[in-house]
C-alpha cells in the first residue's frame, strides 16, 4: 500500500519549473516510442541527448529544492508534487 506524507509546499514559480521539466521528459519518452530509429537515427540521437539533459535538470530541481526547504527524506521513498496545490509529498516506493 502506498502512503503519502505531506513534507512541504513550493511556490507557483517553482511548481511551474518542475512541471515544465516533467512534461518535457514525458514528451521525449513518448517521442522515442514512435520514432523509427533506423530511419531517423539523427533525430533519435538528439532526443536521447535532450532526455539526458532534461533528466539531469529534473533531478537537480528536486535536489536543490529539497535542500532549500529541508524536506524529510527516507530510503526507498521519493517525493511527489501535486501540481494543483504545489504540495510536496514523501511517498514510499520508488517512483520515476
Amino acid at each position: 500500500m502506498q502512503h503519502k506524507l505531506l513534507v512541504g509546499k513550493v511556490s507557483a514559480t517553482e511548481r511551474d519549473e518542475i512541471k515544465s521539466l516533467f512534461e518535457r521528459k514525458n514528451g521525449l519518452i513518448e517521442l522515442v516510442k514512435v520514432i523509427n530509429v533506423k530511419e531517423k537515427e539523427e533525430l533519435y540521437e538528439k532526443i536521447v541527448t535532450d532526455m539526458g539533459i532534461t533528466s539531469t535538470k529534473f533531478q537537480q530541481w528536486w535536489d536543490n529544492t529539497s535542500k532549500k526547504y529541508k524536506w524529510e527524506t527516507k530510503d526507498e521513498h521519493s517525493w511527489e508534487i501535486n501540481f494543483e496545490t504545489c504540495e510536496i509529498f514523501l511517498q514510499n516506493g520508488m517512483l520515476s
